[in-house]
């Protein structure tokens, strides 16, 4: 007979499995119904029962923001696979609008909310996350020396409002990536007066 020390590292692991399965279904319905969508739907699609749900996610707003933990614990994983690589700023940037695009309605919802509480808990997080791969770009030329995390945030700001408006699917991200292309222009250092600009001159 298995003794409950043995038995309680597979208890932790199903519950792990069932709160990955219950996050990924809220992507999916979220996405396609909306941050109103019922419970009950989510359970469904993760094939769990309601008492799983409810035991890992109390409410709404409380899976919403684990969805976006998820993200970003996703983002800090990108960021450390990259190291110190000069280019970890634009590849964390372009990151973070693809998610940003697949969950555009999640943060507004959040915000309206209970969900803002957990939402401000994870802004030192993403502080850290973009404050050393900036510094690394701006030093590598990559990007306008007077660019600041301020700006940045401005900039993912932007891009939020091109999504209030827009509707779904292929269309939106289209927008979306049209709209990333022509601020990273305004992200990147202006070439000296008297420069040539054309098809030959130096791109991204």
């Amino acid at each position: 007979m298995e003794s409950p020390t043995e038995k309680r590292p597979a208890r932790r692991k199903d519950a792990e499995e069932n709160r990955a399965r219950i996050v990924a279904a809220a992507r999916a319905v979220y996405a396609s119904a909306g941050f109103d969508a019922p419970f009950d739907a989510i359970a469904r699609h993760a094939g769990v029962g309601r008492a799983t749900l409810y035991r890992n996610f109390p409410d709404r707003y409380a899976l919403g923001a684990a969805i976006v933990e998820d993200d970003l614990c996703e983002l800090e994983a990108l960021a450390h696979e990259h190291g110190d690589r000069p280019d970890a700023f634009m590849k964390l940037l372009s990151a973070i609008v693809e998610r940003h695009t697949e969950t555009h309605a999640l943060v507004p919802a959040l915000l309206r909310g209970p969900g803002e509480h957990a939402l401000q808990a994870l802004v030192p997080r993403v502080t850290r996350l973009l404050t050393v791969p900036l510094q690394r770009a701006r030093a590598a030329g990559l990007v306008r020396d007077d660019l600041t995390l301020a700006d940045v945030i401005d900039v993912l700001a932007m891009l939020s409002a091109v999504l209030a408006d827009d509707g779904s699917g292929r269309a939106r991200d289209r927008r979306m990536a049209r709209a990333l292309e022509l601020l990273i222009h305004g992200l990147v250092p202006r070439a000296p007066v008297g420069s040539p600009i054309g098809p030959n001159s130096p791109r991204m």
